[in-house]
């Protein structure tokens, strides 16, 4: 039996770890109940709330009625496989493996929100915006991403769905105005979008050890105007502590173009991740669904891939642990990951991440907003009253 570390009960002053770890011994034994999932379940009390729950509710298989292998499900998320295949491999249906991907995806999103909180950013950025497509390729999207120009650790993103563009037929052209009437994309998306992501920076931006921050970004019209959006940089950008460069994307895409960086991540984006190879029949088919995944993949590039691989006889550092990040929170934090039931009343996210994790990006064409498990959310019941 595990020591529950707090009350689930978002409502309850023992719902913080904190507030829990001082109170100590704050649940009482309540018997046990037993299932073929996982056998014996023990149940608690909360002697200051009354609320009932179980080991269960504060695990990630939370409500779960078969066990999966998450770390397959993440290696394989990460590595070219569809969901289907890996549903095939783990015997299981493909419904099964979405819903866990959904579930590691917020603690992804966790992960990544509480090592950022603690972390001072010491390298300069870069930022561009990695296009693919949801449902159909009339429907593009831009995932816009900020990078660490030293670790190529990604720090942030955000995602807009945008209007087809470039060179079409008649038919295809006619065939956009129909889905025009259907559905319409936001205007300006890309720009309000990348100023969303520009909101990120002066959060971790420590301007005692980073005095003069500079980000890389191509030729984009759109990008100047988005970054005078946000108050902080523009502030910035008049005391000239930030600075903004942008260079022609058609550089040859080598070691020495100041935006490798992005470019880097955009071909391990492109290699790694089943639904964006080129001509490929994964395609992305639910917005929120991709973005849980593409939370998968961040957390693998950032604290499992080695930043370089020089030599074999020595462990090679991760692209966080090049960032600064320490080892002993990334451990503390990978311990966690498979186990653990992350709850969104302990986080502390921006806007983007929120909406990603209540899955409230669209899917285009998909008329009923996108179902959100009750348990993942702030304020629904967890556990049981008495």
């Amino acid at each position: 039996m595990h020591r529950p570390p707090f009350c689930p009960n978002p409502n309850c002053k023992l719902h913080q770890y904190q507030a829990a770890a001082k109170a100590r011994h704050f649940w009482i034994l309540s018997g046990c109940y037993y299932t073929k999932v996982s056998g014996r379940v023990q149940r608690f009390t909360c002697t200051h709330c009354g609320t009932g729950f179980s080991e269960r509710t504060v695990s990630i298989d939370y409500y779960c009625k078969k066990n999966l292998d998450y770390r397959e499900i993440h290696r394989a998320s990460v590595e070219g496989e569809s969901v289907s295949s890996i549903a095939r491999n783990l015997g299981c249906k493909v419904d099964s493996i979405v819903n866990r991907q959904e579930r590691l995806g917020r603690n992804c999103i966790a992960m990544q929100a509480r090592l950022l909180a603690t972390h001072h950013l010491s390298e300069d950025l870069s930022a561009d915006g990695f296009e693919s497509f949801d449902r159909s390729q009339y429907f593009p999207n831009n995932i816009n991403t900020l990078i660490g120009t030293g670790s190529q650790f990604l720090y942030a993103y955000t995602h807009a769905t945008i209007r087809r563009k470039g060179r079409m037929t008649k038919a295809q052209k006619a065939k956009r105005a129909v889905y025009d009437e259907l559905f319409k994309p936001p205007p300006a998306a890309l720009r309000t979008a990348f100023s969303r992501l520009m909101e990120s920076i002066d959060p971790i931006w420590d301007k005692k050890e980073h005095p003069n921050l500079v980000l890389k970004t191509d030729e984009h019209p759109a990008y100047p105007s988005a970054i005078r959006r946000v108050a902080a940089l523009k502030q910035a950008q008049a005391d000239k502590s930030f600075q903004h460069q942008q260079y022609s994307s058609k550089l040859a895409r080598g070691l020495h173009n100041p935006l490798f960086p992005v470019n880097y991540y955009d071909r391990e984006l492109r290699k790694d991740i089943a639904a964006y190879h080129r001509e490929s029949t994964c395609f992305t088919r639910n917005v929120a669904n991709g973005l849980e995944r593409f939370n998968l993949y961040i957390v693998w590039h950032n604290y499992e891939k080695p930043y370089r691989i020089v030599s074999k006889k020595e462990k090679p550092c991760s692209h966080a642990e090049k960032a600064g990040i320490k080892a002993d929170a990334i451990m503390l934090e990978k311990s966690r990951l498979y186990r653990d039931r992350a709850f969104l009343s302990h986080q502390k996210l921006n806007d983007e991440a929120k909406k990603i994790w209540l899955r409230g990006h669209p899917t285009p064409l998909k008329e009923k907003a996108e179902y959100c498990q009750g348990f993942s959310r702030i304020g629904e019941k967890q556990g049981s009253g008495n």
